[in-house]
């Protein structure tokens, strides 16, 4: 055998034992692309659905099953005391004809991964409802806000809290990057509730790099008497 043919043999051979490489390669990064895409989308930290600066907490002060709404006072001079990951809410939102098909949605404060799996965050540092300022509330698009998206407009969001009733109408909605933190920032500007997730909700495996929020304007409800 000549020296040319021996080296094109050589050459194929090495060629060959890399296929089984190329195909390990190939099936690591098409794994990662679906590991970023489904399961790290469940992990407040990585989906960017809430990047408050709050302390992770894995307690839930209070269980969905121990609330109980109050009924509003005469005059809400204060809002109560709330701890770190405690239940204060609990929301449903409908419109004539059709409602979300999950009710008593549990509420809390701080939106950390443990709250983000069993019920809707209120970013901290945003404002009650009946205080000066935006409420902002979150939750994952695969869970309490899969809905969020088809909702209509003019639909009524209602938390009941642990101070009285609140009612809100939905009157825009948006969608942006989920870099882009603007809309979804406390404010004192003014006194509407922001219901945020990742969009779209059928992604098709690919991770949710856009967000989807409703604008909601209060409608009722007692305000904060200085």
């Amino acid at each position: 055998m000549s020296q040319s043919k021996r080296k094109s043999s050589r050459g194929a051979s090495y060629g060959f034992a890399l296929i089984p490489f190329i195909i390990c390669a190939v099936g690591i990064f098409f794994f990662t692309r679906w590991f970023l895409g489904n399961v790290l989308e469940e992990n407040a930290y990585f989906s960017l659905l809430v990047n408050d600066a709050e302390t992770a907490n894995e307690e839930i002060v209070i269980s969905a099953g121990e609330f109980t709404p109050a009924a509003a006072p005469a005059v809400l001079y204060e809002i109560p005391e709330v701890a770190f990951g405690q239940q204060w809410a609990r929301l449903n939102v409908s419109w004539d004809g059709g409602s979300w098909s999950i009710k008593d949605i549990p509420v809390y404060l701080g939106a950390d991964k443990s709250i983000l799996k069993v019920g809707v965050g209120m970013s901290f540092g945003s404002s009650f409802p009946g205080e000066k300022g935006r409420c902002i509330i979150s939750a994952h698009v695969t869970r309490h806000f899969a809905q969020l998206e088809d909702t209509p407009m003019g639909a009524i969001v209602t938390p009941e809290t642990l101070y009285g009733t609140y009612r809100y109408r939905v009157t825009d909605m948006q969608t942006f990057v989920g870099t882009e933190r603007a809309l979804i920032t406390a404010s004192n500007a003014d006194n509407k509730l922001i219901m945020y997730t990742c969009y779209p909700r059928d992604n098709g495996g690919h991770r949710r790099t856009q967000r989807c929020a409703l604008i909601c304007e209060r409608i009722e409800g007692l305000e904060v008497t200085p």
